[in-house]
Formats: structure tokens, C-alpha cells, sequence
């Protein structure tokens, strides 16, 4: 009886040194191809660049400043002249120059759907079949604050809601085509958006307005409107669409930046040839 349970202490003691050593073992393997894994799960929050953690951070601080650009836009609205638009001409250049640096010298391309937020990640993944870069050059950065807001001629009988279509095409890079601006002023989506913006611009109620404009491009990049583009302008349209909204910053700070433009070009059409906005 006591050998038998001697020999029964003596086996388990070998399994459990068995079951010791190949626990070791997998440790041992484990520790040995950690490093390799880690490299391949790049975008897991442990695994996140150094370089994409800072730039994640440093596009935060930057978009609270457009947030900022945009507050002193809207505080500018009601008084008439080229104050307004002055202002955002020379704010909008640092801005850009150093969002275009982040971009351009201190992250990877490779990281920038990192930096993407979730809101505006279906917009990026629509630009991607088309190979457009969601992050402009600092050459295109530069064209961009250099060149002079766009200016529209209002029709005879243009309503404010035709005039507001008409920068937002103007600002996008695009000509008022007959056809395309006729399905676009009565888009079900685009229409009733492009007649609260307008009532805004008109009660001079720019908080409101600025809200409003988002709606409105929101409206303007779904897909049966940018199809429609495309249809009557051409694909190289829709390029040129998305390229301003690019040069603009929209994959990475939303719209703030882009409606602070929009909203800086009303005044300056309202304040000369479009008095239908006052």
C-alpha cells in the first residue's frame, strides 16, 4: 500500500515538472514572436506609432482652433464691408500651413486613417476608390489661402437659396451648369437645407447659418448628388469636388473648416454683387 503510493507521489511529481517545463516553453515562444506580432498589428491602441498618437493630438489642437476661426466668423457676420472677410483671409493662413505641415512631415501617410474620425470615415472611404489623396500638399495648401474667394453674378429672378447654390458650387470648384443646378435646387435631400441656410444668411442669424451650411454639404456629397455631378460636369468634376474638400481639411476636422470658408465667401458676395443675402 505505502509503495504503491509512493509511486503514485513519484509520477505525479514527473507530470507536474512536464507541465512546468512546457508552460515554460510557450512562454519562451510567446516572448520570441511578441515583437513580430506586435509589428503586424499596427493599428491596435497598444500597437499605435508614437508619431500618430502625437498627431492625433496635434490635429485636435489645430481643429479647436478652426472651431475658433469659425466663432470669430459668425461674431463678424453682421457688419458689412471687408472686415469679415479680411479676417478670415489672414487667419486661414497660418492654419493651414500648419496643418499641412502635420500631414505632410510629421506622420505617415500610412497613419492617416488613423487620425480620421468616425464621423467623416464614410466620406474618406468614398474618396479612396478613386485615389485621391485625403491629406493636400503643402503647394495645394498654399494655392488655397492665395486664391481670392470665389465671386458669383446672380441671375435675373435668382431667389437667396439660388444665389447660396451658387457659391457652394463656386466654392467647390464647379460651374453652374443649367441642367445639374436644376436637380440640385430641387433635390429632396438638398433643397429644404439650401432654403434654411439661406433664411439664416437673410435673418442674419450666423451661428444658425453656420450650423445650417453643414447640412447643406452633407447634403451636397451624398451620392445621388455627386453622381449627378459627375453625369453633367464630368468625372474629373467629382475629383474636383472632393479636392476642395481635401484642400480644406474635412477628412480630419469635419467641416468646421470648410463651412468657416463658405460662410466668409457669403459675405463677401452679399456685401457686393448678391444684396439678395442682406
Amino acid at each position: 500500500m505505502v509503495a504503491a503510493q509512493g509511486k503514485w507521489n513519484c509520477a505525479a511529481a514527473v507530470a507536474t515538472r512536464r507541465l512546468l517545463l512546457c508552460r515554460a516553453g510557450g512562454f519562451a515562444a510567446a516572448a520570441l514572436f511578441a515583437p513580430r506580432l506586435a509589428m503586424a498589428q499596427r493599428f491596435t491602441e497598444t500597437t499605435i506609432s508614437q508619431a500618430a498618437q502625437d498627431a492625433r493630438r496635434e490635429a485636435g489642437r489645430l481643429g479647436r482652433r478652426a472651431d475658433n476661426l469659425l466663432r470669430a466668423t459668425v461674431a463678424d457676420g453682421p457688419a458689412h464691408g471687408a472686415a469679415a472677410v479680411r479676417r478670415f483671409r489672414a487667419d486661414q493662413v497660418l492654419l493651414g500651413r500648419e496643418l499641412a505641415s502635420l500631414f505632410n512631415t510629421r506622420v505617415s501617410e500610412d497613419d492617416w486613417l488613423l487620425i480620421v474620425p468616425t464621423r467623416e470615415l464614410d466620406l474618406v472611404l468614398t474618396m479612396q476608390p478613386l485615389v485621391i489623396r485625403i491629406a493636400p500638399t503643402a503647394d495645394e495648401v498654399e494655392a488655397a489661402v492665395k486664391a481670392p474667394l470665389p465671386q458669383v453674378e446672380p441671375l435675373a429672378g435668382d431667389s437667396a437659396d439660388d444665389v447660396l447654390l451658387s457659391i457652394v458650387l463656386a466654392t467647390l470648384g464647379l460651374e453652374r451648369h443649367v441642367a445639374l443646378f436644376e436637380q440640385l435646387r430641387n433635390d429632396r435631400a438638398l433643397a429644404p437645407v439650401l432654403k434654411d441656410a439661406a433664411a439664416a444668411v437673410k435673418a442674419r442669424r450666423y451661428g444658425l447659418a453656420a450650423l445650417e451650411l453643414e447640412r447643406v454639404m452633407r447634403a451636397m456629397v451624398l451620392p445621388s448628388n455627386v453622381a449627378a455631378i459627375g453625369d453633367n460636369l464630368g468625372k474629373d468634376a467629382i475629383h474636383r469636388l472632393y479636392k476642395s474638400l481635401v484642400v480644406r481639411f474635412v477628412p480630419f476636422l469635419g467641416w468646421t473648416f470648410f463651412d468657416t470658408a463658405l460662410l466668409a465667401t457669403i459675405y463677401f458676395n452679399r456685401d457686393t454683387t448678391a444684396p439678395v443675402l442682406r
